[in-house]
C-alpha cells in the first residue's frame, strides 16, 4: 500500500468535498435548492462522501484498471450513497448530478494520485 498515494487522494477528496459543499450553499442562496440541503449535517455528509471517494481511490491502487476507469467506478459506487436520497424522492436529475460529480472527482483523485505517487 502506497501511503503517499493515500494521502494525496484523500486530500484531493477533501478539496472536492469542500468545493461541492460550497456549490451546494451557492445554489441554496440563489434559491435553486431547498434550504434543508444547507444544514451542517448535510454539508458534512457531502464532504465526508467526497473524502471517502479519495480514501478508497488511494487504497485502490492494486485494482488493475486504467486510472481513469478505476476512479470513475469508485466515484460512482461511493456517490450512490449520496445519490440515493434524491432518487427516492423522485428527483432523478439531482441523483444523476451527484453521481456524475462523484465520477469526475474520482477520476481527478485517481489520475493525480497516480501521476504524483510514482
Amino acid at each position: 500500500m502506497n501511503t503517499k498515494r493515500i494521502i494525496i487522494a484523500t486530500v484531493i477528496g477533501l478539496l472536492c468535498g469542500l468545493f461541492c459543499a460550497y456549490g451546494t450553499l451557492m445554489k441554496v442562496d440563489k434559491g435553486e435548492l431547498d434550504l434543508q440541503l444547507a444544514t451542517t449535517g448535510s454539508l458534512a455528509f457531502i464532504v465526508f462522501n467526497r473524502v471517502l471517494i479519495g480514501l478508497v481511490v488511494g487504497i485502490g491502487d492494486r485494482i488493475m484498471l486504467n486510472c481513469v476507469l478505476r476512479g470513475a467506478i469508485i466515484g460512482a459506487v461511493i456517490s450512490l450513497m449520496m445519490g440515493i436520497f434524491p432518487l427516492l424522492e423522485g428527483d432523478t436529475m439531482s441523483a444523476l448530478t451527484v453521481i456524475g460529480f462523484g465520477v469526475v472527482y474520482g477520476i481527478i483523485a485517481d489520475v493525480v494520485a497516480t501521476k504524483i505517487s510514482k
